[in-house]
């Protein structure tokens, strides 16, 4: 291939991958390029969300899960999960308490103090914020306990595509924590993201992966199938 076709090669595959980069920035940009400065949850029983559960590895979907409102307080919400296996379609379900930012505190027999900044949001939500947290995670039987510390940055406020024809405007959060005592010499740490949309009144999106001794254990993405407002 002579010079010329060269340079005219070249010169294709900027401009294509420029295109493109050009394209996936214009596809993130938000529709509202205000985000709102404070979160309000509002959400009554009724109010229902499900997920698609994947590993994010392989892509294989692993669960469908129902998330219900059973009740709301001045405090606290309080739902229903339901999981249904995709493969032998097997059905669990659970109670899990969570406060009004859905920092959880409950699910099951494991038990957060005071609650998990990993699945919620803080009120006071602005593109740039940082905070850090702490929390204790205990298990009634087998009988267990785990103290987390970590991190969290509201990193920017984008568009979610889902894939699924649902799109919305959201926070991406990123939480990085760690659990103490090290148990045996292994460190277990988790990385979360999540898209938070108000038009949801929850997440839409999260990611979650653990790592022992840095390396790679486990990797999960949530994404939202659809959401339903009970009419009041």
């Amino acid at each position: 291939m002579d010079r010329r076709r060269v340079k005219l090669a070249l010169a294709t595959l900027f401009f294509a991958a420029t295109g493109y980069a050009a394209f996936a920035a214009e596809d993130t940009k938000p529709k509202d390029p205000n985000p709102p400065a404070t979160i309000k949850i509002d959400v009554a029983r009724g109010d229902r969300w499900n997920y698609d559960v994947r590993d994010d590895l392989t892509d294989e979907l692993r669960r469908v899960v129902e998330v219900a409102v059973t009740d709301v307080t001045d405090s606290e919400i309080d739902v229903r999960l339901r999981a249904t296996n995709v493969t032998t379609n097997a059905e669990a379900t659970s109670v899990a308490l969570f406060d009004r930012d859905w920092r959880q505190k409950e699910t099951g027999q494991l038990m957060f103090h005071p609650a998990d900044d990993q699945t919620g949001v803080p009120t006071d939500i602005q593109v740039g914020k940082t905070w850090p947290f702490k929390f204790q995670m205990t298990r009634a039987n087998p009988p267990a306990r785990g103290n987390f510390i970590g991190t969290a940055k509201v990193e920017s406020w984008e568009r979610v595509d889902l894939g699924n024809g649902l799109a919305y405007d959201a926070f991406k959060i990123a939480y990085d924590s760690s659990v103490t005592p090290v148990v045996n010499n292994r460190k277990v740490e988790w990385h979360v993201e999540l898209w938070f949309a108000p038009a949801a009144q929850r997440y839409v999106k999260r990611r979650l992966e653990s790592r022992q001794n840095g390396k790679l254990v486990e990797s999960t993405l949530e994404t939202l199938r659809d959401y339903q407002r009970r009419e009041q």
